[in-house]
């Protein structure tokens, strides 16, 4: 087919349907540049990717020549041909996406259970533990996503609402009776919706507010994520067993729980402010009410079932009609004229009813969702009671899950704030108190005296959003925020400061009311290893323990993995926060203590990115026992819930290890490697962290980053509400890890992601039967193999010969080389260690994956070096110019599928 097919050829061939979905999408948008720019643009484009695919097939590849051309280009051609090479990732990843999905359904049809999917999950966990224990395992699983905003998600809201559009085109294809009228006009729609992308900007023409990247979440949370939580609580309850599914009280619980940090997150970032996590939580409860509403509705449809036909209701059921009859007369009498002698019906109606003047805040309200709960329940035990368990435990029951999910508040919001915010504003109400354990301790216990008082704007500001915390949970319920992370905890005063700063804002009313968690944020490594240290103290301190008490014994405690990748390197982060786990896990047993670990995970490699299945299982020993919470950010929360299909998906890869990780096998084996292999990893850490850290503090380091990579360009991006870096100061030290990460992923070096890898392998598997010691480590340790893993994806999609440009760019000819022989290290101990001749040798999928985008990709990376390199040339520095480079971005960020 001519036009922007792919043109290098793979090494693995592509399955027939995606391969047709794949040339479908491409004619189409080669007929809409035709149309829009003309035939001989369309020529350009392929001569740009043509002419890459050639350049590197040649034995010296060199791009000299071919930067040239690039760089003389008309201006706006260039950035066209970006944009025109942007929209052809994007529609990849939708072809690509649905074959995902049609191959796990093809398996299902075909009798193959998916090795990480739900059933093969409660299979390996009943196996093991048997029936019962499976069973409870699953009662008291927890699991918790929290979507966070993303300062360089590079992808608008607009053209992700028309990539939607596109998908259900396609989806239309397999529908039964496609004829060739369907296909013919299945591609109208397409040329329609992939027109209106190439004629859509990339970019905002403004930097987003909070409340728009609010709105961006809730376009998953209402769209996808509500629809698909009930489908992952049935799959599991059938799993446990599918003969009596849907005819039983379900042996599954509600485990998943939603959390957001965006409109709560006011991390350096002076926008998000009290009045917005305020209208962010009521943003979030208009949906959960509105979805809620809409479901009941529905369900109140099909429930036609009635007396006369031997389904009686119950007492509790009358009485709650009669009840509600007296609150919407009008309404009550509609239904019995519609639908006479349906009281089940007339029930849930009124239901909704209630539910819409809850959201609207008029009369007959709901108090909170336990009341809403409470007559679901009540309607459910009366059918089952009339001898109809079907309907009790059909879609009733999904009914009561999503409630038990999402509350009236949808998702709980959580606050984020630094600690060193906390210690200005102590130090105004009290000189000396932020520092002091005791003090702090007493306030917390007693109050503040008379006359403490701030008046910096800052300070006002904390108390206020505390306050806005016990709005929420006054107004949807006591979960809808109350959990308060501190960002770089380093001490226990950095926990009680929080609970100091409560007492100053909430007079002793609604302090008594107030629902509070404080989740401790240990971010660098050297934070992480005084942990425990922290914990400790913090218990330690007068009425900690009974507050603890109060909780349930429950306690939650934050693990970054960006900052300290970023601090240490991936390697070394990774060793310690793995180690962090295990040391925790033990202590809060030995406290009785049920510990929860929220892990602060980004999309990227450097970021503790990559397959979560294989992370979960991947955990510290006992550091899961059925609960995981992890942070969802950016593109990745558009990749994994991008239809409710891939929604679904991901959470059952999710449950799978969840439950593998949780069984006393799983924690004894973890335990056992842990000890066998725990001196050669602090080995490996050590020597990585050093090769990393000496590469981050050479001289002139800072300044060769922003030359090599387009960082100030990518700063100057209208895609997301917060700032690079937390203060104003542009050193490394304040820069936040996303916009580092991104910055190199985008140079095509992808640094983070492998960095000091090689040098930590090389220090074990140099010695005698040290490559089989990493082997077998890979082999037979579930930590470390997902470590080598993302180091290899990070190096396959790094490139060898662009990245060599993007550091000579760096003008610091000693970096470039010192950046070159780690990368050739590093590739060449990873090869060895997986016992490989190429890197993703063992992954065909992720290897055609690769291969598929690479000519789009590599022509991309070509007009942004040409770009940056005129750039840096410049006094000042050209805005069409800036705005090639942007567009690359965009175009980099959808090949690659990460921006940090």
């Amino acid at each position: 087919m001519p036009g922007l097919h792919p043109i290098r050829p793979l090494k693995a061939q592509l399955p027939e349907g995606l391969q047709f979905e794949v040339n479908l999408l491409a004619g189409v948008l080669d007929d809409v540049l035709a149309e829009s720019e003309g035939p001989e643009f369309v020529d350009t484009v392929n001569w740009l990717r043509n002419a890459a695919v050639r350049e590197r097939a040649k034995a010296q590849g060199s791009v000299d020549a071919l930067l040239e051309e690039a760089a003389a280009l008309d201006p706006d051609v260039c950035r066209k041909i970006a944009q025109a090479l942007t929209n052809h990732c994007l529609l990849l990843n939708i072809a690509e996406d649905r074959q995902r999905i049609k191959t796990s359904r093809m398996k299902g049809r075909a009798g193959q259970v998916d090795s990480e999917g739900i059933v093969a999950g409660v299979s390996e966990v009943t196996a093991l533990i048997g029936k019962n224990d499976t069973r409870r395992l699953v009662q008291r699983m927890r699991i918790h996503p929290v979507f966070t905003a993303h300062p360089t998600e590079a992808r608008r809201r607009s053209v992700t609402q028309i990539l939607r559009r596109i998908a259900a085109e396609l989806k239309r294809l397999d529908e039964i009776e496609v004829d060739d009228a369907l296909v013919q006009d299945i591609r109208r729609r397409l040329v329609e919706e992939v027109t209106n992308l190439w004629r859509t900007s990339p970019f905002r023409p403004t930097r987003p507010q909070p409340v728009d990247e609010v709105q961006r979440v809730l376009g998953v949370l209402g769209d996808q994520v509500f629809h698909v939580v009930a489908d992952v609580y049935r799959e599991v309850d059938r799993a446990l067993d599918p003969t009596t599914v849907g005819a039983r009280p379900p042996y599954t619980g509600a485990f998943l729980r939603y959390g957001s940090w965006v409109g709560g997150d006011r991390d350096g970032n002076p926008y998000v402010t009290a009045d917005v996590t305020r209208d962010s939580g009521r943003r979030y409860a208009e949906v959960a009410l509105t979805r809620l509403e809409e479901h009941t509705r529905a369900v109140a449809l099909s429930m036609t079932a009635d007396p006369a036909s031997g389904t009686p209701i119950n007492d509790e059921v009358q009485a709650g009609l009669d009840a509600d009859r007296a609150r919407f007369p009008e309404r009550a009498a509609e239904i019995e004229r519609a639908a006479p002698e349906q009281p089940y019906r007339h029930r849930l109606v009124l239901v909704a009813e209630r539910l819409a003047a809850t959201r609207e805040g008029g009369a007959h309200a709901y108090d909170g969702p336990h009341e809403y709960l409470d007559d679901l329940l009540a309607v459910q035990r009366s059918l089952d009671e009339a001898g109809s368990p079907r309907l009790a435990y059909g879609v009733i029951q999904d009914l009561i899950w999503r409630a038990e999910t999402f509350g009236f508040h949808l998702v709980s919001v959580e606050v984020r704030q630094h600690s060193a915010v906390h210690a200005r504003v102590l130090e105004e109400l009290r000189e000396g108190i932020s520092e002091d354990m005791d003090a702090l301790a007493e306030v917390v216990n007693d109050g503040w005296p008379e006359g403490a008082e701030v008046t910096s704007e800052e300070g006002q500001e904390v108390l206020e959003t505390i306050r806005a915390m016990s709005d929420l949970q006054e107004r949807y319920g006591p979960e809808a925020c109350y959990r308060y992370v501190i960002s770089f905890t380093t001490s226990a005063v950095n926990m009680l400061a929080v609970r100091a700063l409560v007492r100053a804002a909430l007079d002793d009313e609604r302090y008594a009311r107030f629902n509070l968690s404080v989740v401790p944020l240990f971010e660098t490594r050297a934070d992480l290893q005084r942990a425990p240290q922290v914990l400790e103290e913090v218990l330690s301190t007068p009425g900690e323990r009974e507050k603890l008490d109060e909780a349930g014994r429950r306690l939650e405690v934050m693990i970054g993995y960006s900052d300290s990748a970023k601090d240490a390197g991936l390697l070394a982060a990774h060793v310690a926060l793995h180690q962090l786990q295990g040391q925790l896990a033990r202590w809060a047993r030995e406290q009785d203590i049920e510990l929860t670990f929220f892990h602060g995970r980004g999309g990227s490699m450097g970021r503790g990115g990559g397959p979560l299945n294989r992370a979960i299982r991947g955990q510290g020993g006992g550091s899961v026992d059925g609960r995981f919470k992890v942070t969802e950010q950016g593109e990745v929360i558009f990749a994994r819930y991008r239809s409710v299909n891939t929604g679904r998906r991901h959470l059952e890869r999710t449950v799978n290890a969840v439950l593998a990780t949780s069984t006393p096998n799983a924690e004894e084996r973890a335990w056992a490697q842990e000890e066998r292999f725990e001196e050669l990893a602090n080995e490996m850490a050590t020597a990585s962290e050093r090769a990393y850290r000496d590469l981050l503090d050479a001289e002139g380091f800072a300044d060769f980053f922003t030359l090599a990579t387009p960082y100030d360009e990518i700063g100057q991006l209208t895609i997301g509400s917060r700032p690079a870096h937390r203060t104003k100061a542009r050193d490394l030290s304040s820069l936040r890890a996303i916009p580092w990460v991104f910055a190199w992923s985008q140079s095509r070096v992808n640094l983070t992601g492998w960095y000091g890898v090689g040098t930590g392998l090389a220090a074990i598997g140099a010695r005698e039967g040290g490559l089989d010691t990493l082997r077998a480590m890979r082999r037979e340790w579930p930590f470390f193999t997902p470590v080598v893993e993302m180091a290899e994806m990070s190096l396959a999609k790094a490139d060898k010969l662009l990245g060599r440009y993007a550091l000579d760019l760096g003008g610091n000819p000693e970096l470039a080389e010192r950046i070159m022989a780690e990368w050739e290290l590093t590739e060449e101990w990873v090869l060895k260690v997986t016992g490989q001749e190429r890197l993703l040798e063992r992954q065909p999928a992720l290897r055609a994956a690769v291969s598929l985008r690479a000519p789009d990709i590599d022509a991309l990376s070509l007009l942004q070096l040409a770009t940056l390199a005129r750039l840096r040339g410049q006094d000042e520095p050209d805005a069409f110019d800036q705005l090639i480079v942007k567009t690359t971005v965009a175009g980099l960020s959808a090949g690659l599928q990460n921006t940090g």
